[in-house]
């Protein structure tokens, strides 16, 4: 029995060996960590849960997505944490850590050098200057430390040398810095510059100069710079996003209000600037081309023409208006100001863009007296503005001929005539006035009073009514003028003439009746004596749909309809309806039969 039960347990026990070492059984020794616990559920926000696709979270994400809910670790019955939470592990005491070897570990952070503060100047200044370029967000950083000048620039020598430690007890060096080596040498000096003193030279010196004569000025070349305008300005500026400077054509220099762009740029920087060259058909293509290629490196600048039948620039600067709006998104409306020296065109520009007449024009300044608004599209609003002018020392002759003054105002404007002598050439004068070459200013007024018939009693000449004509031309475009852009002094003057010339014969209308007179009736003698007037049915439309008709039925049309000849016809055309017989026939009355 003894054998029989040792061949029983053996067989028992080898049947337990089996059955522990069937995979069933077996327990799992890979991927555990000893001390910790699973959760092997398949809850989306479980880390350790087994992926069965490559649509699952990653570990990262679950791990992220419980520290957004906050999870807490996961603790024992005796309370220590098991697993702590989502990045609060701590590795034990005695793991040694490694830092990467390099020097950004070790380096200091946030740290600007000379020469990449000296670039980022440069290129700020860059991007400020840049005329193309709108800052949308200013940043919170302290941009004003960069640009901020001293006031005042005071000499740091007390700060690198004091007195005590240069000349007192406590000085450091054992001779002072002086330009000359010994008290011979200074002297020296003193002489030859004394032997080399002219008075000739020297500027310090007051001379014997006769006082300049304090006269009263004329309240009539203030125009402009009352407080009243300057109010009206400050509203049309508080009340814009976009500001528009319109200028003169033919002299975009002397019309730039130079006072009002820098108060913009200083103190009201979040605003845009824009310039407007308006009446650009009064000068060459060349000059304007230049001229903007020149103020453009300034500020955005548009050419433009104001007319309402044939404009030019209006969809550009319509354009333009429009991308401002496209800017400032975060705004229901934008305004649009315009401003700028009196009689430029600012009004005109408005009516042209509006393509309707909406606020007050003429050919004279000081037309506009107060701001109106003016709306251009839903989100574009325009504000119109009187004209302002800073005082820039101009003289009277200048002032007038800039437009700023109306001259039936003036009582002297025979002064001022010379100064259209000097800028228009003699060749156009010649033309516009259809008069002889003259030697002066007094004959020159002569010829043209003789022109027009401006005499008085005893055929005195009326110079005074001849220099407002030409004050007003001038003012007008009529008389060809415009100030050359900076450069173009050197260049051929042929060149330069194609153009203007061009442009004289457009605008050199003479307004004198008499000439005209006398023009027509010196082409009336050369004339033949048929003369042929224009058929009346071209202009109501009836000849036109006649003409239609013929061609369409095959019969040629007679291009000769609708001329009448005078004294050259052979047979008199009777009237075909008889009105006048009709008229003349009497009614005979039944008790006279």
């Amino acid at each position: 029995m003894a054998k029989k039960r040792s061949s029983l347990k053996k067989s028992r026990s080898d049947s337990g060996s089996s059955a522990m070492n069937s995979k069933k059984f077996m327990k799992r020794t890979q991927g555990t960590r000893t001390g910790l616990t699973f959760k092997k559920g398949e809850h989306s926000l479980n880390p350790d849960r087994k992926a069965k696709g490559d649509h699952f979270r990653s570990r990262a994400t679950i791990n992220r997505l419980r520290m957004y809910k906050n999870f807490k670790p996961i603790r024992d019955a005796k309370g220590k944490i098991v697993r702590a939470a989502p990045y609060q592990e701590k590795l034990p005491s005695g793991t040694v850590a490694r830092v990467e070897p390099h020097r950004k570990w070790f380096g200091n952070t946030r740290v600007v050098g000379q020469e990449q503060l000296q670039k980022f100047q440069e290129n700020l200044g860059k991007a400020l200057q840049d005329p193309f370029q709108v800052v949308m967000r200013q940043t919170k950083l302290p941009i004003s430390l960069l640009t901020e000048k001293a006031k005042q620039q005071r000499v740091h020598i007390l700060d690198t040398e004091s007195f005590e430690y240069t000349f007192g007890k406590k000085a450091l060096r054992k001779k002072p810095k002086v330009k000359v080596e010994s008290l011979e040498t200074l002297c020296g000096e003193v002489v030859q510059r004394t032997e080399q003193y002219d008075e000739t030279t020297d500027s310090s010196l007051i001379k014997n100069a006769i006082p300049e004569a304090v006269e009263n000025s004329n309240p009539l070349f203030k125009a402009g710079q009352s407080n009243r305008v300057w109010g009206e300005l400050y509203k049309v500026i508080d009340s814009s996003d976009v500001v528009v400077e319109v200028v003169d054509g033919r002299d975009p220099v002397g019309t730039r209000c130079l006072h009002i762009e820098q108060f913009l740029r200083k103190e009201k920087s979040h605003k845009h600037l824009i310039l407007v060259l308006n009446k650009v058909d009064l000068v060459p293509t060349w000059v304007t081309k230049k001229w903007l290629t020149l103020l453009s490196q300034e500020l955005p600048t548009v050419a433009f023409h104001a007319s309402m039948q044939h404009s030019f620039g209006k969809g550009t600067l319509i354009n333009l208006l429009r991308q401002f709006a496209n800017l400032h998104k975060d705004r229901q409306q934008i305004s649009v100001g315009f401003i700028g020296y009196p009689n430029v065109g600012k009004s005109s520009i408005i009516n042209t863009l509006r393509a309707k007449r909406v606020c007050k024009t003429a050919p004279i300044a000081g037309e506009t007296k107060v701001w109106q608004y003016v709306s251009l599209m839903r989100r574009i609003y325009m504000i119109d503005c009187p004209g302002v002018v800073y005082p820039q020392g101009d003289s009277e002759t200048q002032i007038i001929l800039k437009g700023v003054v109306r001259v039936e105002n003036v009582k002297d404007p025979i002064n001022h005539v010379q100064g259209v002598l000097d800028r228009v050439r003699e060749q156009y004068l010649l033309k516009t006035y259809s008069i002889d070459p003259w030697n002066d200013v007094c004959d020159f007024l002569t010829k043209i009073c003789v022109k027009t018939g401006r005499l008085l009693k005893g055929g005195e000449p009326d110079w005074n009514t001849a220099a407002k004509i030409v004050l007003n031309d001038f003012q007008r475009g009529r008389l060809p003028y415009f100030v050359l852009p900076p450069g173009c002094e050197l260049q051929n003057a042929h060149e330069h003439c194609e153009d203007s010339v061009k442009c004289a014969e457009e605008i050199a209308t003479s307004e004198c009746n008499d000439s005209n007179d006398i023009a027509n009736e010196e082409s009336e003698e050369n004339e033949p004596k048929i003369e042929k007037r224009r058929a009346r049915g071209k202009r109501a439309g009836k000849k036109l749909s006649e003409k239609r008709n013929r061609l369409k039925h095959g019969k040629p049309f007679d291009k000769c309809s609708g001329i009448v000849e005078f004294g050259l016809s052979e047979k008199k055309k009777g009237n075909k309806n008889g009105w006048r017989r009709k008229l003349q026939k009497r009614r005979r009355v039944k008790h006279q039969q």
